[in-house]
């Protein structure tokens, strides 16, 4: 049976009138499976054929639901569906802001007015902010519809594996037994599985550049205070900026114009729309000092990585990350573990019982709250006075060079069991944690701008490999002509799961 667009177009919005009924929010088997014609459209692709009248931004909304409701029984991503309100959107959105109504996830960590935030936890199920934070009203200028939030670990605290009481699993595209990572493993799995072409991130420790590794997509980390704020009152988080993970550079770059804070501390960047034609002096990390061996599919991506930058005209250079990995980390956790009590407050004042015995928050993360609960006072004043150094540690480097290459992480997966939210914490769950994060979190800690960009594939399974590149803070300009040429140079677009919107029909 064969189908034009138009059909399509007719069986999704069948589908989606069954979908959005309160009886039925998984019926998409109600209507005729078929191959999906706009999935290789990225954002911006999609923005053009509502532009010019080939689908309509309530179509577009049609659509996505309808991927929506053929994938989440198999990856398990989505925390709130907001369609009524895209619906709604999608009748006032201009067609001449950028993105003309394109739909677009939110990860579950930021306030989106009306919609339901949980941050991945059963103790903020009812919790609905009433408006925006500014880094949304950025969003949502720029012509994007939300149609709902993706799931997170609880307070994003499981880490590496996105996992909750509230929610359960999300599940990798690529390998459904492995994790998508996180804390923005829904948003990451939501774009790799042809969901949408670009979905929102926060990143506080790699969340936006472990998803994209192992999913084969783009992941930005922006400078610190450079893009609108995403806290309530106008506030930056100390270590979390905002940006999104996505099919396409271009897709990001023009988010991101239109997301950047004019008060803030930098100049604006614009829309970068290509690449620079300047060669860089990049400096090469294979591994990190202290850290675990990298395994050696990783290892071998790196260098594939670093030749293909040799070949198109950079100079490549051994460089050294300007942290130690057991001294980091050890300074890192005498800093943040003590500060997690004020989760124990929240479900205090909820239930009028702390942490484990609240029943609101999963194992995992009670016995995090315990755990760091025990810190001393002097320890966490060293290791706020050490992570003070960061920064100079990296703007020295950058002294030396442009940009940073490194990997993602020490390995190629991780199994989506690693951890569980019943998982208990001790000295060997925090190890395993901080071996995840090895060569992300110092970069948030800094401030300075950081992405993973899907250059290789292992040979063996199949599974995508993240190549880490840094550069100074407020370089983030710098960072996004580099992804386009390694873009040109290396084109991952149709790189497609097996659990994709790609080879399975909606």
């Amino acid at each position: 049976m064969t189908f034009s667009r138009r059909d399509f177009l007719k069986s999704s919005t069948a589908t989606v009138a069954t979908a959005v009924s309160p009886l039925a929010l998984t019926s998409a088997s109600a209507s005729p499976r078929v191959v999906d014609e706009f999935i290789d459209y990225d954002a911006l692709g999609m923005a053009d054929l509502i532009k010019t009248r080939e689908i309509s931004a309530r179509e577009a909304v049609e659509i996505t639901i309808r991927r929506i409701e053929a994938m989440e029984p198999i990856i398990n991503v989505m925390n709130t569906r907001s369609y009524e309100r895209a619906y709604d959107r999608a009748e006032a959105i201009a067609a001449d802001t950028t993105f003309a109504g394109v739909p677009i996830l939110i990860k579950d960590m930021i306030d989106v007015g009306g919609v339901r935030r949980t941050d991945g936890s059963r103790m903020l199920m009812t919790n609905i902010p009433a408006e925006n934070v500014m880094y949304i009203d950025g969003v949502e200028a720029a012509g994007m519809n939300i149609v709902g939030m993706t799931n997170v670990p609880e307070f994003a605290q499981l880490g590496v594996i996105t996992n909750n009481t509230a929610f359960g699993l999300s599940r990798n595209p690529w390998d459904l037994s492995l994790s998508t990572l996180g804390s923005s493993g829904g948003s990451g799995a939501a774009v790799a599985a042809g969901i949408v072409p670009m979905a929102h991130g926060t990143d506080g420790g790699g969340s936006n550049r472990l998803p994209a590794s192992v999913q084969g997509i783009f992941g930005m980390k922006p400078s610190r205070a450079r893009m609108l704020p995403g806290e309530v009152g106008g506030q930056h988080g100390p270590v979390k900026t905002n940006q999104v993970l996505s099919r396409t550079v271009r897709d990001s770059a023009a988010l991101f114009a239109h997301t950047e804070d004019p008060n803030g501390p930098f100049a604006p960047v614009g829309v970068i729309s290509g690449p620079s034609s300047r060669r860089l002096r990049i400096g090469f990390a294979p591994a990190i000092k202290g850290g675990i061996a990298v395994e050696a599919s990783v290892a071998k991506a790196q260098e594939n990585a670093a030749q293909l930058l040799r070949d198109l005209g950079h100079q490549v250079v051994d460089a050294e990350i300007p942290v130690s990995h057991d001294e980091f980390f050890q300074h890192y956790n005498g800093a943040f573990l003590g500060q997690f009590g004020v989760f124990s407050d929240q479900a205090l004042a909820i239930s009028g019982s702390h942490a484990a015995a609240s029943g609101l928050l999963d194992p995992f993360t009670a016995s995090l709250i315990a755990y760091g609960a025990e810190t001393p006072v002097d320890v966490a004043a060293a290791g706020m006075a050490y992570l003070a150094k960061v920064p100079a540690a990296y703007a020295e480097l950058f002294s030396e060079i442009d940009v940073l290459l490194s990997p993602v992480m020490p390995f190629l997966s991780v199994q989506g069991d690693a951890l569980t939210p019943q998982t208990r914490v001790n000295d060997s769950v925090l190890e395993f944690l901080q071996h995840g994060l090895s060569y992300t979190a110092s970069a948030n800690v800094s401030g300075h701008c950081a992405m993973s960009v899907p250059l290789n594939w292992d040979p063996v399974s199949g599974l995508p490999i993240g190549s880490m590149f840094q550069a100074a803070t407020g370089n983030d300009g710098l960072l996004y002509q580099l992804a386009f040429e390694l873009e040109e140079a290396r084109p991952w677009k149709d790189h497609w799961a097996p659990y994709s919107v790609k080879h399975i029909p909606i």
